[in-house]
């Protein structure tokens, strides 16, 4: 439980570690690890007579029960996951995550999820421990709100969101707070009518103001997914609690959220202050409504249809870069390119993407699965939840037979159902992080707990009253031996050396990191190399520590090579290039890593490193097809190429560029390196027409005055100096 509350409200304060979310992840992770621990020295010192169970025994278990069928296919989600990062282009990312701002669907940090998934929803047992995990993620709900609430009315005494016109509380995203809010409100509303139920009137007070400010911050979050969200649970609560609750408590429940809506419209309505020390009152937030659905905007319904589009595709095709064998790319399918691969998937699933933008997340969670865990994780994901509904249907059946006795269980699966209704809309276009994700599993393995609770509770109460106290049947087990107590002891020391290596030392690399970042803003950049090359040290699978490192070693080297000293400008490229491939032995897919290999590898070629003409070229050609729908990075390939004498080529990926071409968006940079290339190639006059084409794709720009200035030396090449003047005549026009 302490698990499931501290991950989505612990979070980096101001200036503390580089990543905001970093303490969420140690949270999540220590709380999956000392339940895998104790669980094995339960398992070695209280073990059942039989070790292993019979295939007829297992099945026994399950039986015709759907809530234990559900714990079967998440089990299967996470073989699926474990299989998936094994078969994966680059198991280390798949393992350890891709981007430390934003994990959660990466091994590591999955199988904690879904560890804390089995343990409420096998091991939770009374009401008393249900009723404790939902008052405790109602308060987590309130505090994170009212946190919220303080950051937009310009007070944020920890973190970074005074004053925001999007709400972050401590999810450090307008989004995910939203979504996390929006499961919240509803488990609020559930708790708030139960304990109503049993004569707590004070409750309808708290209930309201609770779930008031609760409403307010999602409502300052400017999310429309969490907003539509809700409203779909708000709805499913109303129409499930119709067709099965006592219509006073139905009616309690709409009027408490009514007052909620009235609480929140309270706050809502009150003067915001601005940082200039002028109060205004927001409506802003109403005119988002009305581009939800517009084509324009990446963050509307229409806007993320191209990175469906993609999604879909690659789940059909199984592209890949380099290509892979017959065989693999035909289990691709079943297992899909592995956890955090689908950055690198998705530019192969575009036509054209001309504004350089690259999705990382698909915003619809089961096509996230399909893609990156293949049918074999999307199945098991589906399967999961519709069993957990249907679980939850069957209970509401016998709640009501049950009467009074029921009563709780009616009330809470209701709201547990349109909780799940409501954040699986939410879902269909939203982004899950660790902060929304523990929650999300947690409640739905609550849904598991509470059917089994009421299962045994309503069948005790039927069979008599006598019943009703008989404890758990507990079977005698056999003394532990040293074998089983040495196992758990090793697995105890492996978790405890996992939450050390990985999770220890990259919350120290962050801070470490965090120092070379005001290091460098005072100007001290040597001391914030040796800071950067310590966080590398500790924490290896962070792209962004070699990327820095690499940044101080070309800015070195650019200043050497300014003040005309080679040899140093040489070591100071070198030592750019081993920086960056330190994580390339880690990540041979990380794009921002391959192309600062390219252009130390370019600058070096130019410095006389003449042995790393090949391998530069082969870089470009293989960055470039890693991206084959970028224009700006066949651009980028063919300036790459050019640098280092591969003239042809830089033209053939100069006219790759161009023919992605549009009045939208035109290409002078692709039009200026043809040139290049066609002059170094003596086709001077398809040169001039090129370089002309840059001048009226981008009239007044640095790309136009280089052109003008190499048209000036063409047109004195074809022997026509009028041109000649005139062009140079143009290029000293533009400033």
């Amino acid at each position: 439980m302490a698990g499931v509350v501290l991950t989505p409200l612990v979070f980096s304060p101001r200036n503390s570690l580089s990543f905001y979310n970093d303490p969420k992840y140690a949270v999540l992770h220590l709380a999956a690890l000392v339940i895998i621990a104790v669980w094995a020295w339960e398992w070695a010192m209280y073990r059942p007579s039989s070790l292993w169970p019979s295939l007829s025994g297992a099945l026994g278990w399950v039986g015709r029960r759907p809530e234990r069928w559900a714990v079967i296919s998440v089990g299967g989600l996470g073989l699926s996951a474990v299989i998936s990062t094994a078969l994966s282009p680059v198991p280390a990312v798949s393992l350890w995550g891709r981007d430390s701002t934003d994990l959660g669907y990466e091994l590591y940090s999955f199988l904690s999820l879904l560890v804390v998934f089995i343990a409420i929803a096998v091991r939770m047992r009374t009401e008393h421990q249900a009723r404790r995990l939902m008052f405790a993620l109602a308060g987590a709900g309130t505090m994170a709100a009212i946190y919220g609430i303080a950051q937009r009315f310009g007070w944020d005494g920890l973190g970074p969101g005074e004053h925001a016109d999007r709400v972050i509380g401590t999810l450090g995203n307008s989004i995910h707070l939203g979504s996390f809010l929006l499961m919240t409100a509803m488990i609020t509303t559930t708790v708030t009518i139960n304990e109503q139920r049993n004569g707590k009137y004070g409750w309808l007070i708290v209930g309201g103001l609770a779930l008031g400010a609760q409403l307010a911050a999602l409502w300052f979050t400017g999310s429309r997914g969490p907003w539509i969200g809700y409203t779909v649970s708000v709805v499913a609560f109303v129409m499930i609690g119709f067709l099965w609750l006592d219509r006073r408590l139905l009616v309690r429940g709409m009027g408490l959220i009514a007052s909620g809506v009235l609480v929140a419209m309270v706050i809502g309505l009150a003067p915001v202050p601005e940082s200039d020390g002028r109060t205004t009152r927001d409506l802003s937030h109403l005119v988002n409504l009305g581009s939800i659905f517009d084509d324009s905007t990446t963050g509307s319904i229409g806007g993320r249809g191209p990175i469906w589009q993609s999604a879909l595709e690659l789940t059909r095709s199984r592209i890949s870069a380099p290509d892979e064998s017959g065989a693999l790319t035909a289990a691709r399918s079943l297992t899909g390119y592995g956890p955090e691969m689908f950055f690198y998937a998705y530019p192969h699933g575009v036509e054209i993407e001309p504004t350089g933008t690259i999705a990382q997340n698909t915003h619809n969670y089961p096509l996230q699965l399909l893609l990156e865990l293949g049918l074999f994780g999307f199945a098991t994901f589906i399967s999961a939840a519709l069993l957990i509904v249907y679980a939850a249907a069957r209970l509401l059946r016998t709640a009501n037979r049950a009467g009074k006795h029921g009563m709780w269980f009616s009330v809470t699966i209701v709201g547990l159902l349109a909780m799940l209704v409501g954040r699986g809309t939410e879902q269909m276009v939203g982004v899950a992080r660790v902060g929304d994700l523990l929650p999300f599993w947690a409640l739905m393995a609550l849904t598991i707990a509470i059917v089994t609770i009421a299962r045994r509770q309503l069948t005790e109460n039927s069979e008599g009253s006598g019943n009703s106290q008989r404890g758990p049947r507990i079977d005698a087990s056999p003394p532990p031996q040293s074998v089983f107590v040495v196992v758990a002891l090793a697995i105890t020391l492996l978790a405890v050396g996992v939450l050390y290596y990985k999770d220890f030392q990259s919350l120290k690399a962050s801070a470490v990191a965090r120092d070379a970042v005001e290091l460098r803003k005072e100007g001290r950049p040597d001391e914030a190399l040796v800071k950067y090359q310590r966080a590398v040290e500790l924490d290896p699978d962070v792209q962004d520590y070699h990327l820095q490192v690499n940044d101080l070693f070309r800015e070195a080297a650019n200043e050497a090579q300014i003040a005309g000293i080679g040899d140093q400008a040489i070591s100071g490229w070198e030592k750019a290039l081993e920086a960056a491939r330190r994580y390339e032995e880690r990540n041979w897919k990380a794009f921002d890593t391959q192309t600062r290999m390219g252009q130390a590898e370019s600058r070096l070629v130019a410095l006389g490193r003449r042995d790393l003409v090949n391998v530069a070229r082969d870089r470009y050609v293989s960055i470039a097809d890693a991206r084959p729908s970028y224009p700006s990075i066949q651009t980028d390939a063919a300036q790459g190429l050019l640098a280092v004498g591969y003239n042809t080529l830089g033209l053939e990926f100069a006219d790759r560029a161009i023919g992605m071409e549009t009045q939208a968006f035109p290409n002078p940079r692709a039009w200026w390196f043809r040139g290049v290339a066609l002059e170094n190639l003596g086709q001077l006059e398809i040169a001039a027409t090129s370089y002309e084409t840059a001048t009226e794709r981008a009239a007044g720009s640095q790309v136009a005055k280089d052109a003008h200035k190499r048209l000036a030396v063409v047109y004195g090449k074809l022997g026509d100096p009028v041109s000649a003047d005139q062009h140079q005549g143009l290029a000293e026009a533009i400033k």
